[in-house]
């Protein structure tokens, strides 16, 4: 397993402090519980993390789950990293993590259960240099070349409801293309244009 990140988007993994009155009162209540159920209701269970991506270059489609139990899986975070490869180049880079939660995130707040079509995940700088001469608006140190940009659409979802969900998370770059019909989203600055 990976070590965890603690960036805003992760869930808290520490308990908030309590007040003296609320720990004694934790405490009785617990004395009225067996000690099987008090035990029992310590663990929090959260929900895994799991996205379902097409790649539209290679035709690739999976289901990924990428966070369990409080953990990142490094199988399923492989699994993310392969995906959103460079497609001209083959060149693998690991996925942000944090863009992945942004991404999660942002799936769970317009409620698709459709994959998302990945029009670009990681970018060699090869790939990123010849875009550059041929595509406006490409950066030269572009986050992709980091392995913490993705452009998206979601089928069945418009892309300006796409931007308006993603704007609203605040977890870094938005970047909005009506004309190309995709968003970009990434895991710097929170900043749009």
């Amino acid at each position: 397993m990976i070590e965890k990140n603690n960036s805003q988007l992760d869930l808290p993994d520490k308990s908030p402090n309590l007040s003296r009155r609320t720990f004694a009162l934790g405490c009785a209540a617990g004395l009225c519980l067996p000690w099987s159920a008090t035990r029992a209701s310590a663990k929090i269970v959260y929900p895994d993390r799991v996205l379902s991506l097409h790649n539209v270059h290679t035709g690739e489609e999976e289901q990924i789950t990428y966070w369990s139990e409080g953990s990142y899986i490094e199988s399923g975070l492989n699994q993310v990293n392969w995906l959103l490869r460079d497609f001209r180049t083959g060149d693998v880079k690991a996925i942000d993590p944090r863009l992945l939660n942004i991404l999660y995130l942002l799936t769970k707040r317009v409620e698709t259960k459709n994959p998302v079509l990945v029009l670009s995940g990681f970018r060699s700088k090869k790939t990123n240099d010849m875009l550059r001469k041929t595509t406006e608006g490409v950066a030269r140190r572009s986050f992709h070349m980091a392995g913490r940009a993705i452009d998206i659409r979601i089928p069945k979802v418009r892309t300006a409801s796409v931007q308006k969900a993603a704007l609203r998370l605040g977890g870094g770059g938005v970047g909005y293309y009506p004309n190309s019909n995709f968003v970009h989203l990434d895991s710097g600055p929170v900043r749009t244009w």
